[in-house]
């Protein structure tokens, strides 16, 4: 039986109202294995260079084909560049984590602030696993099912989104279809983008204020 959890049942409100996942049809292999010989060498905290850019369809794909079969969460972020729809990926970093967390460093904190700040065209692109170890509880295999099996954002994924997406700099440059930093989760196969951040804590703050002002002195 599916326990009633708030912030589970927050979670797959928000994974339903998110769009499709990513469409890795015409994809090109050799790009793809370029982006995961990246990742190999994007361990220190300098990171490392693509020689040529990649897309941010390659390079989604080759997190993926990377971390499919690995048992710990990683964080891998690409920074690039945003043409139209397009990304071109130019650097990347990478951080392995444990089975069932991984952190973001404070110096790839800094670095994602740096690149989407310094040029309006600054385009930065997180990418996260969820590895299936096979001992979930059966619940959670039956939500998979009900949910076609696709990605959940967890409220880590969404608070770390809300850190880097909804401050000031970054809501403007979204409205004029600038440079933005972009949150992919990869899981059972498939890599779907969360834009939402976590409701829970603002409906918290806003009883709290309907609280507040119900009291009288």
């Amino acid at each position: 039986m599916m326990p009633a959890d708030p912030k589970l049942m927050e979670a797959i409100i928000l994974a339903c109202l998110e769009q499709n996942p990513v469409d890795f049809r015409n994809i090109d292999e050799q790009e793809a294995k370029r982006v995961q010989a990246a990742i190999k060498r994007g361990t220190t905290p300098k990171g490392t260079g693509f020689r040529d850019p990649v897309t941010r369809k390659h390079f989604l794909c080759g997190c993926l084909d990377f971390t499919e079969d690995l048992p710990e969460e990683h964080l891998i972020v690409g920074y690039g560049y945003r043409y139209g729809r397009r990304t071109d990926i130019e650097r990347v970093h990478h951080v392995a984590g444990e089975q069932r967390r991984v952190s973001l460093p404070d110096y790839i904190r800094r670095e994602i602030r740096r690149h989407h700040f310094q040029r309006s065209d600054g385009e930065v692109i997180v990418f996260h696993n969820h590895p299936r170890t096979g001992h979930e509880p059966e619940w959670f295999y039956t939500l998979k099912s009900l949910l076609q099996d696709l990605p959940i954002a967890s409220n880590d994924d969404r608070r770390e989104l809300q850190r880097h997406a909804f401050n000031a700099v970054a809501l403007f440059r979204q409205f004029f279809g600038q440079g933005q930093v972009r949150f992919y989760l990869g899981e059972s196969g498939f890599v779907k983008e969360f834009r939402l951040p976590p409701l829970l804590p603002f409906l918290e703050q806003l009883n709290k204020l309907h609280a507040q002002q119900g009291v009288r002195p």
